[in-house]
């Protein structure tokens, strides 16, 4: 479905070079290339180039969810190094989870007082450039 499909709520117009009902079309000039319209315009390309501040930063979700998979990992793997007496009330696998619950609450939050502190390292460093902005009409 083409724009020119689409209802726009306006009465349809025809255009002013077409010919009235009933008459033979109109031969195309010579002068005008095969296919293309002579009421149809060139676009008009408008260029504007201004200087920006280039700032980075860093991801900070990213790095939140590497701490929580990493204290995760970390904390499973210590608890495995603990032997779980005969006669407990709790199974190796309950440990090993509740460690990971853990583990990934402590890793979120080192995750993100690393990406705090790597973010004011990062936006020290600065720069300018320029942004070209094309617009097409």
């Amino acid at each position: 479905m083409s724009q020119s499909d689409l209802p726009t709520g306006l009465p349809e117009q025809e255009p002013a070079d077409a010919a009235p009902a009933g008459s033979a079309p109109a031969p195309q000039s010579s002068d005008a290339p095969l296919g293309t319209d002579p009421g149809e315009r060139e676009p008009v390309v408008e260029v504007t180039e201004r200087e920006v501040t280039l700032e980075r930063s860093v991801r900070v979700g990213r790095m939140v969810i590497g701490g929580i998979i990493a204290g995760a990992v970390i904390a499973m793997i210590a608890c495995l190094f603990f032997p779980i007496e005969e006669g407990a009330e709790y199974t190796l696998g309950q440990v090993v989870g509740f460690m990971a619950l853990i583990g990934a609450a402590i890793g979120a939050c080192l995750g993100g007082v690393f990406a705090l502190l790597l973010g004011l390292a990062v936006r020290r460093q600065r720069g300018t450039g320029i942004a070209i902005q094309s617009d097409v009409r």
